[in-house]
């Protein structure tokens, strides 16, 4: 559990974005220094360790190593400046859906859920008070209301605001927004993501289980029934994935063949 992923520093996918390019040069090398990057771009130790570890966060970088993920080379070839909803829908479940980005995994699936009206303050006392056996008071005073703001300032200053997740009212307070639509293969990705991560090797997943089980995408995107069905209708409906249901048998079965690089494929192309 790591209290800080943006160190307090909001969102830019343009210097994501300068990150993925380079590494993209980098070729097939097992690790890329630090400094390496700093020289590269011009930017400072500090941007350049902050922007590492928001990739890392959206699953585009590989910890430790700073090599791009098989996620990140698509993306830095095919959508570098994050402009497909595909794309928006994609990172905001992978960095929403992992509980080591304590702060993250708190605001968009236990802050959102029950709140319309968001104030930084409110939301330090009554969501966080746990991490005191954790972190240090003098931490948790320093670094978690800023976490706080960067994390809600990323659903309406960066790219993320696309997604119509949060609407900025005045400083400090914030409004839950209608969500825009969720392409269907952005929604297949982020199930196989879900299988990949908590080692399903089921070839099936029960519907209750991608509805509600925990951090699944159901849940994370907080999909109501409705929208839920629509989605397995029309992955089921394209042949992708075969929507099972007779008798006590509700689930999604997911060809052998279908792997998250064939779903990126199939969002942009060979």
């Amino acid at each position: 559990m790591k209290l800080q992923l943006t160190n307090g520093y909001h969102v830019h996918f343009d210097q994501i974005s300068r990150i993925l390019q380079y590494l993209l040069t980098t070729g097939n090398r097992k690790k890329i220094p630090r400094n390496e990057i700093v020289a590269a771009l011009g930017l400072s130790d500090r941007q350049v360790e902050n922007l590492i570890s928001m990739s890392v966060g959206f699953g585009l970088v590989k910890p430790r190593t700073s090599i791009l993920t098989s996620l990140g080379k698509i993306i830095a070839e095919k959508d570098v400046y994050f402009e497909r909803i595909e794309t928006l829908w994609i990172v905001h479940y992978i960095i929403s859906s992992n509980p080591e980005w304590v702060v993250w995994h708190r605001i968009v699936n236990q802050v959102l859920p029950m709140n319309d009206r968001i104030v930084i303050s409110d939301v330090a006392m009554t969501y966080f008070e746990d991490l005191k056996s954790s972190f240090s008071e003098r931490t948790l005073k320093e670094k978690l209301p800023g976490e706080i703001g960067a994390v809600l300032q990323s659903y309406v200053q960066s790219s993320l605001s696309r997604l119509n997740l949060l609407r900025k009212k005045q400083t400090g307070i914030y409004h839950k927004g209608t969500p825009v639509e969720i392409p269907p293969l952005a929604f297949l990705y982020q199930l196989l993501h879900f299988k990949e991560i908590h080692a399903i090797s089921a070839s099936a997943l029960p519907i209750t289980e991608i509805e509600k089980g925990k951090d699944s995408p159901g849940a994370v995107l907080r999909l109501s029934e409705y929208m839920l069905r629509d989605l397995l209708n029309r992955l089921h409906d394209s042949g992708l994935v075969r929507w099972e249901q007779f008798g006590d048998l509700n689930q999604m079965r997911f060809p052998e063949e279908l792997t998250l690089t064939a779903v990126l494929d199939r969002i942009y192309g060979k």
